[in-house]
């Protein structure tokens, strides 16, 4: 039985992918979600085949794993990846690539001809969808201009990046911001163009919103059709990064006639992301040369398109602000102190924007005042509204944005540390969850005892969502004679590299309360997966979870909380 390893950033797709390959004979022998994992699990299992996604969860490539492979006995490797332009990297290792989205069994057809061309060196039709046989760029295929690369490059980069930040910052209009984006990073990745291309969902195109080296009459003007016949058109469409080296060589792309006019050569495209919905549209750089565009180039150019990504976010939020207080100016006489609340709070986030200096900052302090924002409303319309139903609505809705909301109130106390004193946060959210509950449920008490335990922003997210699905479900389903004892403990174990939640109530028990596995523990165990932790039900006095997720080392531990603590 052949052994196969599995590195995808996704876990639900590559649960997917195990359950087809095992059911097609094959023995899966791990999943991986970065380098290391992946690494780790081909040193131990000598697998004959794995399936790399071209970009892992940790920022690295499916290829860095390959390289790292690069011995005798090597399995055969098939990447996976939503842009197949993008695997035609010097450093690139392995047999095939398989383009995303892709059905189950053609990846199974792809791993035989993976097979076929290590014993072989050929591959034989009939070929999946999108399934490409690599080929590798000779060692000495260097573009001319990166012949010279200075090693200081990536710090003039850095520089580039924080100055902008620092204008970002002070600039309330978008497109002087997008302007002065597309000129640092022609600058910073020494080529001549540089453009931003706005998608417009009722055209379905890419419209060039701001650019820098382009003739008169290219800014405003339409691109292409948001899809797979243009670089910028793939980078939105498949959300990954799209390399191109020689744009005459490549026939896939129908490109406007202003990029032979401008005599364009090769194009780097990331998307511009936003927290939701479609992105705004996409960065492009383009060189009039062939350029070999490494990681570090794609990765400076995904850090601006980042920080524009989050200035476009503003600025939609700083809109619905002003229409809001453009809005409540007419309402009637009683909204009066919440209008005067609301200018109290605009005013007080001016005089914060005013006191910042990074933009990380300013951003944190937006989202959790408009989350604060959010919950108050959410508050109020569930002490007046009289339907059940909808109650419940409410108030599931305001115990999601209120957790959210402690995450962002103890993040700001760290300033841009990525760390969190995760037993105050379960402190705060105890007592908030006490309060939201407190009136239509004055007989059931909730306790919460908590050591400090410093943890990751991502942990402390992925937990507190845990313990708020938890007391909300104990609310909602534990106590059907109406009173009761809720208790969440925060433990640091001996030795201190483990914590332990544990959270109990003296109700009916889970069992009795109707809760599917699917909905309640599996929903549980699959927050406890993605901080590599576990979680255990007990149900025989009350209900009584068992929560244990990793920490830092004791002496690490002890510095991230001097930190947090200054």
């Amino acid at each position: 039985m052949l052994k196969v390893i599995i590195a995808e950033d996704d876990l639900l797709v590559a649960d997917m992918l195990a359950d087809v390959l095992v059911e097609c004979g094959y023995e899966v022998s791990g999943i991986a979600r970065t380098v290391e994992e992946a690494v780790v699990l081909a040193e131990r299992h000598k697998p004959d085949l794995a399936v790399l996604d071209l970009r892992l969860a940790d920022g690295g490539l499916g290829t860095d794993i390959a390289a790292r492979l690069n011995l005798p006995g090597r399995p055969g490797i098939l990447y996976a990846t939503g842009n197949v332009g993008q695997i035609a990297l010097k450093e690139a290792v392995g047999e095939a690539c398989l383009g995303k989205p892709y059905k189950p069994i053609d990846v199974v057809r792809s791993l035989e001809l993976v097979r076929e061309i290590v014993g072989t060196g050929q591959a034989s039709p009939p070929f999946p969808k999108d399934f490409h046989v690599l080929e590798h760029l000779p060692p000495n295929d260097a573009a001319p201009d990166q012949a010279g690369q200075d090693t200081d490059r990536p710090l003039r980069q850095q520089a580039a990046l924080a100055s902008f930040g620092s204008f970002a910052l002070g600039e309330g209009d978008l497109g002087s911001v997008l302007t002065e984006a597309a000129r640092v990073c022609a600058e910073g990745l020494d080529v001549p163009f540089c453009k931003i291309c706005r998608y417009r969902p009722e055209e379905n195109d890419l419209l060039v919103e701001a650019g820098v080296g382009w003739h008169s009459g290219v800014i405003g003007r339409v691109v292409s059709r948001a899809d797979e016949s243009s670089p910028q058109g793939r980078a939105f469409i498949t959300g990954h990064p799209v390399i191109c080296r020689d744009l005459t060589r490549d026939k896939s792309f129908a490109l406007p006639a202003f990029y032979a006019e401008h005599g364009i050569i090769s194009t780097l495209d990331v998307i511009i992301k936003e927290k939701s919905g479609k992105p705004y549209g996409v960065l492009e750089i383009d060189n009039p040369k062939q350029h070999d565009y490494d990681r570090h180039d794609v990765a400076f150019l995904t850090c601006f398109a980042n920080v524009l990504a989050e200035a476009v976010n503003t600025s939609k939020r700083n809109a619905v602000l002003q229409g809001t207080i453009d809005t409540m100016k007419g309402m009637i006489s009683e909204r009066d102190r919440m209008l005067s609340e609301k200018i109290s709070m605009l005013d007080e986030q001016h005089r914060l924007l005013a006191e910042k200096q990074t933009l990380g900052e300013e951003l944190q302090h937006r989202v959790r005042n408009n989350l604060q924002l959010v919950y108050g409303m959410l508050s109020k319309q569930l002490r007046t509204t009289a339907d059940g139903a909808g109650k419940e609505g409410i108030s599931a809705i305001a115990r999601r944005v209120m957790t959210l909301s402690q995450v962002y109130d103890h993040l700001l106390g760290t300033g841009l540390s990525p760390t969190i004193d995760f037993g105050r946060y379960l402190s705060s959210l105890c007592a908030s969850f006490e309060a939201l509950e407190h009136e239509e449920h004055r007989s059931i008490g909730l306790v919460c005892h908590s050591a400090p335990v410093i943890l990751n922003l991502d942990s402390v997210t992925a937990l507190g969502l845990v313990v708020a699905e938890l007391i909300s479900n104990s609310y909602l389903h534990a106590f059907p004679a109406g009173s009761g004892t809720i208790t969440v403990s925060l433990l640091a174990n001996e030795p201190a590299d483990e914590g332990t939640i544990i959270f109990a109530d003296d109700g009916i028990g889970f069992a009795q309360n109707g809760e599917t596995t699917r909905h309640g523990i599996g929903l549980v165990k699959r927050l406890m997966q993605q901080v590599s932790g576990s979680a255990e039900l007990s149900s025989e006095n009350g209900t009584m979870w068992t929560l244990r997720f990793p920490v830092p080392t004791l002496a690490l531990a002890r510095e991230m909380a001097d930190i947090a603590g200054d």
